[in-house]
């Protein structure tokens, strides 16, 4: 199922690329863009270029078991239900 904010067929690895099929794609795609892009740049661009698209349980499971990325990260970054930083 696609929906309007997201496609599969993504031409450029951008940032906002990759963070939309990690937050809205299967499984599928995840696998097929870590193989695409690389399981340590695609954690790199992760952790580089956060976007506030995330739910809670759904950053929990990309950051733990998708990436394993081990050390901590600042949630509010990524949560979409979080305030925006102003600064």
């Amino acid at each position: 199922m696609n929906y309007s904010w997201y496609t599969d067929t993504t031409l450029e690895k951008t940032p906002d690329s990759i963070h939309q099929t990690l937050a809205f794609g299967s499984l599928d795609d995840i696998r097929s863009l870590k193989k695409t892009v690389g399981g340590e740049a695609l954690k790199k661009l992760f952790l580089e270029h956060p976007k506030k698209i995330y739910t809670s349980s759904m950053l929990y499971f990309i950051k733990n078991f998708i990436l394993h990325i081990t050390n901590s990260i600042d949630d509010q970054k990524y949560l979409k239900f979080t305030p925006r930083n102003t600064k």
